[in-house]
């Protein structure tokens, strides 16, 4: 038997694809309603949705989180939240083809 062992990064990557070749998620990509919530894995996930559906030019992945622990080192405002949250663009809602 073969192990490996991925980074976060890659393994996030390989739920954002898994997820994007989804029937179910396909099919209502085509005619239903996505909602992909904020978080460092959904935002492989909203990249891959939105490269499908040819519209994650405008999206930052590295914007699109929550609740996300920061080093002590990093800047943060006195509520722990980050200094710079105008990256974030909100949920991902795909509706209909259209994000």
């Amino acid at each position: 038997m073969r192990q490996l062992s991925l980074t976060p990064a890659a393994g996030k990557r390989l739920i954002g694809k898994a997820i994007a070749k989804h029937s179910e998620v396909l099919n209502a990509l085509k005619g239903g309603t996505v909602v992909v919530i904020a978080g460092t894995t959904n935002s492989y996930v909203a990249e891959e949705l939105l490269a499908i559906i040819g519209q994650s030019n405008d999206f930052r992945r590295d914007h699109f989180f929550r609740g996300i622990v920061l080093p002590p080192a990093y800047t943060k405002k006195e509520d722990g939240r980050s200094p710079d949250e105008s990256g974030f663009s909100g949920d991902v809602v795909i509706k209909d083809g259209v994000w």
